[in-house]
């Protein structure tokens, strides 16, 4: 005597199977939303103190085209937040980026170089992000 599976017994549980499969499939395709939006949030963020690190950069050196060329040494130059009293007052707003710092070098030809650094919180301390300009201020 062989046994016959009733057609009806055959398929009980498949709908439940498939609902699972779809269930699993949508919840993967959300965390990829998800991770998606992160990563996005991310990225906007290094591009607005990108951007805030060459305003200030262009600002600096904005200001030290219409400074005295005998004094641009003396009140540019700093570095660690301690320098010459224009350098200071800069710092103060590079202070104001995620653990920003700034550095000005101004040589005696007129070289100039301005780097400003900046990490997010939630980055590792290795991982320090650097804007750096480089001009000459005519003399």
């Amino acid at each position: 005597m062989s046994l016959r599976i009733r057609p009806v017994a055959a398929q009980r549980g498949s709908t439940l199977l498939d609902a699972m499969i779809a269930i699993l499939i949508f919840s993967i395709g959300i965390l990829g939303v998800v991770r998606l939006q992160s990563v996005a949030v991310n990225l906007s963020s290094d591009a607005k103190y990108r951007s805030d690190a060459a305003m200030l950069s262009d600002r600096v050196i904005a200001q030290m085209w219409t400074a005295a060329p005998a004094t641009l040494a003396t009140d540019y130059t700093g570095a660690g937040g301690s320098g010459g009293s224009r350098y200071v007052a800069w710092n103060n707003q590079v202070a104001q980026l995620p653990n920003g710092a700034g550095a000005i070098a101004v040589a005696a030809d007129g070289n100039v170089t301005v780097r400003v650094q900046w990490r997010q919180p939630s980055e590792a301390v290795a991982n320090v992000h650097t804007y750096v300009t480089a001009t000459q201020i005519a003399r």
